[in-house]
């Protein structure tokens, strides 16, 4: 059930070279308002067991792309999302492009490419709508932000400024669109000239010029590389898995490494409800540790300087996937939950007052350590065969996995 986190790669070539990215001609922006606290936010706790039960849903397939004998191949899948008129797009991370596909899978046209100019990116981590229709590809590395109409037009973009922050420069990992605005989730970055260098997690609502508006969560990581190692607890943050925004601008988070709680909050950042569930998550498998530290070994192969260690945790996260889907419920994906054999994943289902209502266990065929699957917001599902392998290729470290297939996307119909 792993949790990638590609964007963290990007950071090494940024800090070794101490380059500093700043918005040309940007204004100086308003003050971001912190994360508001509540002191007495509606809290729901739930007990294990759901009020309706359990179903198990096994839903068609509808079709398939990349594998051995497509004529477009993918590099790495950073994300699939379904677009308007039944459409999909897959974003391939690699070869800095999207691929879009009809509703029976057929191939349509790319969007973007490789490059400086405009409409191009170079290694992008994310890509979403934005609320006017545009479609927004996140670049890792410079952070930026590039604007493309439907049909590929170069349409602008922008980059991200921090309101109160000084750094040196950003990383963009994520983001998701919010009603006149957008969700992203990056790092900032500031050096102070010697070996050591600061990163900020953060996840903040911005406007469509970049400008931040709303902090809602941020947490800071120091890297030295006089002694670089990695940190898997000390470097958990909410990034793609555990983040969702609603219609209303309303932003869902999965705060907690270690414990089961869902927090929503306002667009001013004003915390709304949390909700809880009883939740044992059970130790690591062997398996699972070793997918664990291949995953930070990738990290590290990026950084420029020899990997003196990596430290993992005994116990996955809480929570692994946090989705809001077409009927206003919320999914949770969470290692507490006893994968069935021949399922892939079980989600708790709330309602959107944090109740929780049934689990769903899901049948299809796949590898729920290394392949990746994405709810779309139109219902369906994609499962990305051989997400994990390919990531780690695409690193440079060498995989354990023998039997790793060519990289597939497998388009389910909804249910």
């Amino acid at each position: 059930m792993h949790v990638r986190a590609p964007l963290l790669a990007l950071l090494g070539p940024c800090l070794i070279l101490g380059l500093t990215v700043a918005a040309p001609g940007a204004t100086a922006s308003p003050p971001a308002t912190a994360a508001a606290k509540t002191d007495a936010p509606v809290v729901v706790e739930n007990p294990a067991t759901p009020a309706d039960g359990q179903r198990t849903v096994r839903p068609r397939e509808l079709w398939r792309a990349g594998g051995e004998d497509a004529e477009v191949f993918f590099g790495s899948v950073g994300r699939v999302l379904a677009g308007p008129d039944g459409t999909v797009l897959v974003l391939d991370t690699q070869l800095s492009e999207v691929q879009v596909y009809d509703r029976d899978g057929t191939w349509l046209r790319t969007l973007g490419r490789e490059g400086d100019g405009p409409g191009e990116v170079r290694g992008p981590a994310d890509c979403w709508y934005l609320p006017d229709g545009r479609l927004c590809l996140a670049q890792g590395f410079p952070g930026k932000l590039v604007y493309l109409e439907p049909d590929g037009t170069p349409a602008g973009g922008a980059q991200y400024q921090p309101a109160r922050a000084q750094a040196t420069f950003s990383v963009m990992v994520a983001g998701r669109s919010l009603p006149g605005s957008m969700l992203l989730a990056g790092i900032r970055m500031l050096q102070s000239g010697g070996p050591q260098a600061q990163q900020t997690f953060f996840l903040s609502r911005c406007d469509l010029e970049g400008r931040e508006q709303t902090v809602y969560l941020e947490k800071d990581y120091a890297i030295d590389f006089a002694d670089f190692r990695l940190d898997e607890g000390a470097m958990d943050f909410v990034w793609m898995g555990r983040m969702a925004a609603d219609a209303a601008g309303n932003v869902y988070t999965a705060p907690d490494r270690g414990r089961y709680r869902v927090r929503v909050q306002a667009p001013d950042g004003s915390v709304l409800r949390e909700f809880t569930r009883e939740a044992t998550v059970p130790g690591r498998t062997a398996r699972q540790r070793t997918v664990a530290t291949k995953l930070h070994e990738g990290i590290g192969a990026n950084y420029g300087v020899p990997l003196q260690g990596v430290t993992i945790e005994d116990r996955e996260p809480a929570i692994t996937s946090l989705d809001l889907r077409p009927d206003g419920r919320i999914w949770v994906r969470s290692p507490a939950n006893a994968v069935p054999d021949g399922a892939f994943a079980v989600f708790d289902v709330f309602t959107d007052e944090g109740r929780l209502r049934e689990q769903v266990v899901l049948e299809i065929p796949g590898d729920p350590d290394r392949d990746r699957l994405y709810l779309l917001a139109d219902g369906r599902l994609a499962l990305v065969r051989g997400d994990l392998d390919a990531w780690l290729g695409q690193q440079g470290v060498t995989s354990d996995n023998q039997a790793a297939p060519v990289l597939e996307v497998v388009c389910f119909e909804a249910f």
